[in-house]
């Protein structure tokens, strides 16, 4: 063989292997730290007032950008995967930011006082809520209890209805053909009522992927979520009557509703499994749907996804 071609085919493979390697690097490169990342600083009241005004210029300006707020802290819970998942509301009581810590940290109690970053995931209208994710706690310190619960603040006017509502529900979707292609988002949005009407609402951005490269091609490719950037459902229990949400048991729910996503509406039903005790409810259901339904063409990847659904609800 000659010496060109013995040289020309070296050349090839080594293009190829090292064309390979990158596309592995690319594709399995690990999420973004934001621990070495300079966050813009914004204050709890301009962030919900700039996406109340303008929600697609608020998402243009603080979508997947690292942010750094304070605030008090009004409530704090783990969520399904464990870390600490808070919420902090503005000074009319009128909105709120809620922050998912992306690993164990030390504990997050009301009436803490935080300064923290993470990434704006988005807005939720209906509730005025920001999402931050992946956020990492700077500072933490202890208030004046006597203070805060002696403010001057309005009564909130309490709904005759008896309803219960998470902001740290969570939603896992896999691929029936690839257990690869999945992912959970842990701040799903969703609110139960005595009278059996039910409603989930969740942001794209929330999904949390293995690698990097997963999540932008859902993002960009798929779901477009700077064009759709939420999933909704909204629905009612067809069997209320038989379900007592102020009673402690087990009972089984048929939910039927309609599934909001990348600009399409489809009609879904589901099971689900409500276990009640005291005063709160943990949901479990699943469903599969069928991309292509709402348009979205992911079939270089899956047709189907599995959604498996967890819910801790507490009582308004």
């Amino acid at each position: 063989m000659k010496a060109w071609i013995k040289y020309t085919i070296g050349f090839i493979v080594i293009v190829v292997i090292a064309g390979a390697g990158f596309a592995w690097w690319i594709y399995h490169k690990p999420q973004r730290n934001i621990n070495n990342e300079i966050a813009v600083k914004t204050e709890i009241n301009a962030l919900l007032d700039a996406f109340k005004q303008n929600e697609k210029t608020a998402s243009s300006q603080y979508n997947d950008k690292v942010l750094e707020l304070s605030g008090i802290v009004k409530e704090a819970s783990k969520n399904e995967a464990g870390n600490w998942v808070i919420n902090i509301e503005n000074d009319l009581h009128t909105g709120s930011i809620t922050v998912a810590f992306s690993a164990l940290q030390d504990a997050v109690q009301p009436f803490d006082s935080i300064v923290y970053k993470g990434i704006c995931a988005g807005y939720f209208p209906e509730d005025n809520n920001v999402v931050i994710n992946e956020a990492v706690l700077l500072f933490k310190g202890k208030t004046d209890t006597t203070k805060r619960v002696t403010a001057n603040v309005e009564p909130v006017q309490k709904d005759t209805i008896v309803s219960f509502s998470t902001k740290k529900g969570s939603i896992k979707f896999v691929s029936p053909t690839d257990a690869d292609v999945s992912a959970i988002n842990n701040e799903v949005s969703s609110k139960i009522s005595a009278t059996g009407e039910i409603r989930f609402s969740l942001l794209f951005k929330g999904f949390q992927f293995k690698y990097a490269e997963m999540q932008t091609h859902f993002n960009e490719e798929y779901v477009e979520s700077e064009k759709y950037p939420r999933a909704s459902f909204t629905g009612t229990i067809q069997n209320i009557k038989s379900i007592d949400l102020t009673k402690e048991g087990k009972y089984t729910a048929k939910i039927v509703g309609n599934l909001t996503m990348h600009g399409v509406t489809k009609p879904v039903q589901t099971t689900a499994t409500l276990n009640i005790r005291k005063g709160t409810i943990a949901a479990a259901a699943t469903m599969s749907i069928t991309m292509s339904d709402f348009k979205i063409d992911a079939s270089a990847v899956t047709e189907k996804v599995d959604l498996e659904i967890n819910c801790n609800y507490t009582q308004l």
